[in-house]
């Protein structure tokens, strides 16, 4: 390894196994360009640019006074209809894609009924006397302008629907048939600026092969549903709708983040190689689920999923994850317009629970605020949300949320093995103070002869340094620790992780956070607590073999990186974890330790290779 840290790119290249890190063998890139990974996947077809985002040319005109309740009426109208087209979409969705995915055109129909918006168009057909297209023009850029300055990108890539939002009604206004969705006649690979969800919803995943976007973001809803169809996704691709034309022939790599255009012979032998490495490793992974997550010498570790949804649930235990190790229930809320009921929730909490029956899924509690605001909790403006109320803190200030929410966690224990996570814990008083509220919420469920667990497990999220420091004490308030590696380096390095100035300040691999991880998991050993790994790093397969050898023996990781992580535990011994966590504790610089990680991922490499070797000769000897 140079002296170059390794990109974002090259990072993503390893977690897919390897695979995609042959292509940077290739000698004559003579057109390519680079973007950011949103949907994975290698891609061919041929291109077709398109204006997908472009808004109408909008009529714009004074009007009379008398004139603004006959336009207000029309602008009701549009309202209506544009609600039927979307309830339309979200249950052509539902049948396509499935319920979750679907949900997603629930929050275009809260936008719609959003009073703000009323008021905003209202106001300037009445007070600046123009017509209401144009007032619905100005009016949407406002809104969206409004999301875009967020500085959390789940807000601000909900521009995108916003301006979404606006062309359906413009169209309606000015009675324009909606563009059509592509539809190719052809494999193709759609370029455009900017992607909008409703019509990532329509496309033929067996016609567009991938997708190219100058715009865009990990969050939006354009890429959700991209990533639901199964079509490989660049965001962030400079200048693409100009630098590539329709008919163009293009190679999407979603795994390093490429595209190639009109590719070279040479070009195009390198990826029938890598679409052959790709799908043979795919077929091989397969193959490990009905497997345990086991090392060569016999230690056994715990894999759970990381999940937000149900549908996440479904896709772990099909998967023989190890029940779920992190539910992030913001995303129950996040998907609402309102405070989900007690019932509400505990419909849904039952529904991801049976998925996994007879294994445990940990529910973390509400976990708002920072970089995850509720659109219908407005908080006040803080210098620095990150830093302000947020997790824990947030829900002792409002026990209006929370209460619901452990009743409904609460009945479920009588049924499912459940247990609660405390998000962003500080030290005892914040435990001690949720423990207060959860044998608060057990005596009223006990007096209205509710069954509940009343030994229901409860657990500490380890995010925040004074929680990593406490973690002694805290074990003698909790049943189990979670560690939220994402926020615990964000804090432990004082580096915002949504900042693109900062971002090569966050890094899982400096040696404080080393050193963190090896002293919590030898306080908790030694009080014989039980003690997870949830974050990004856990979904790493190269910090596996690192992560085991500072002492982890259950790790929680989304269930698409179920199969690479269970892949790397089953490929090392827990003697060569240890001796790798031993050196790069002695490392001073996150250089020498990314070193020896990589020397230790060869050695890995050659041994297993020698190994099969040898089988093959030893099966070659014993055939008759």
């Amino acid at each position: 390894m140079g002296s170059t840290r390794p990109t974002v790119r090259e990072q993503t290249a390893r977690r897919r196994g390897g695979v995609a890190a042959k292509m940077s063998q290739i000698i004559q890139p003579s057109a390519m360009i680079l973007g950011e990974v949103a949907s994975p996947g290698v891609a061919r077809g041929v291109a077709l640019v398109c204006a997908c985002g472009e808004q109408l040319s909008v009529p714009r005109r004074m009007i009379e006074e008398s004139d603004a309740g006959h336009e207000l009426e029309r602008f009701e109208t549009a309202i209506a209809e544009a609600e039927q087209e979307l309830l339309d979409l979200q249950r052509e969705v539902q049948q396509r894609v499935g319920g979750d995915a679907a949900k997603i055109f629930q929050a275009h129909i809260s936008l719609l009924r959003d009073p703000a918006l009323r008021h905003e168009v209202s106001t300037r057909c009445l007070t600046e006397h123009v017509n209401v297209e144009a007032a619905v023009e100005d009016a949407i850029e406002k809104l969206a302008s409004v999301f875009a300055h967020i500085e959390a990108p789940y807000f601000r890539e909900r521009a995108a629907d916003v301006r979404d939002l606006g062309k359906r009604l413009l169209n309606i206004l000015n009675q324009a048939a909606p563009a059509g969705t592509p539809a190719p006649s052809q494999e193709s690979v759609i370029v455009t600026s900017e992607l909008l969800p409703s019509v990532t919803a329509r496309l033929d995943h067996q016609a567009v092969r991938g997708l190219i976007v100058e715009q865009g973001g990990q969050t939006a809803h354009a890429t959700i549903l991209a990533r639901e169809l199964g079509i490989p996704l660049l965001i962030h691709v400079p200048q693409a709708t100009q630098r590539i034309q329709s008919g163009d022939r293009l190679i999407v790599d979603g795994l390093s983040g490429r595209v190639f255009i009109n590719p070279a012979p040479s070009i195009l032998r390198e990826y029938d190689r890598l679409e052959a490495d790709f799908e043979a490793r795919r077929t091989a992974l397969e193959g490990l689920v009905a497997l345990p997550a086991v090392t060569r010498d016999g230690v056994e570790i715990k894999l759970g999923a990381n999940v937000g949804k149900s549908a996440d649930a479904a896709a772990a235990a099909s998967l023989n994850a190890d029940g779920v190790g992190l539910y992030r229930t913001e995303f129950v809320f996040l998907a609402q317009d309102h405070f989900p009921s007690e019932e509400e929730q505990y419909r849904l909490y039952r529904t991801t629970a049976n998925h996994v029956q007879p294994r445990e899924v940990v529910i973390r509690l509400l976990d708002i605020g920072g970089d995850k605001p509720l659109p219908y909790f407005p908080l006040p403006l803080e210098p620095n949300p990150s830093l302000g109320l947020r997790g824990t803190r947030l829900l002792l200030a409002h026990p209006e949320m929370v209460t619901p929410q452990l009743r409904a966690i609460l009945r479920l224990s009588a049924t499912h093995p459940v247990s609660i996570l405390l998000p962003m814990v500080s030290g005892a008083e914040d435990v001690r103070a949720v423990k207060a509220v959860i044998e608060s919420v057990k005596a009223s469920l006990a007096s209205k002869g509710e069954s509940f667990n009343p030994r229901i497990p409860i657990g500490a999220m380890i995010e925040t340094p004074s929680a990593a420091i406490l973690i002694g004490r805290l074990g003698q308030e909790v049943d189990f620790f979670s560690i939220g590696t994402n926020d615990l380096v964000q804090y432990l390095l004082t580096t915002d992780r949504t900042s693109s100035k900062v971002a090569s300040y966050y890094e899982p691999l400096h040696p404080a956070v080393l050193q963190m991880l090896a002293s919590l998991t030898t306080t908790v050993g030694a009080r014989g607590k039980s003690i997870s790994i949830c974050g990004e790093m856990a979904g790493n397969p190269a910090y596996t073999q690192l992560l085991l050898g500072l002492g982890f023996r259950s790790l929680s990781v989304r269930p698409g990186e179920l199969l690479e992580v269970k892949n790397a535990v089953r490929s090392i011994t827990m003697q060569a974890a240890q001796n790798l966590a031993q050196q790069v504790l002695q490392c001073d610089t996150i250089q020498e330790i990314k070193d020896c990680l990589q020397i230790a991922q060869q050695r890995l490499a050659a041994t297993i290779a020698v190994e099969r070797d040898v089988e093959g000769d030893s099966r070659t000897k014993a055939s008759p």
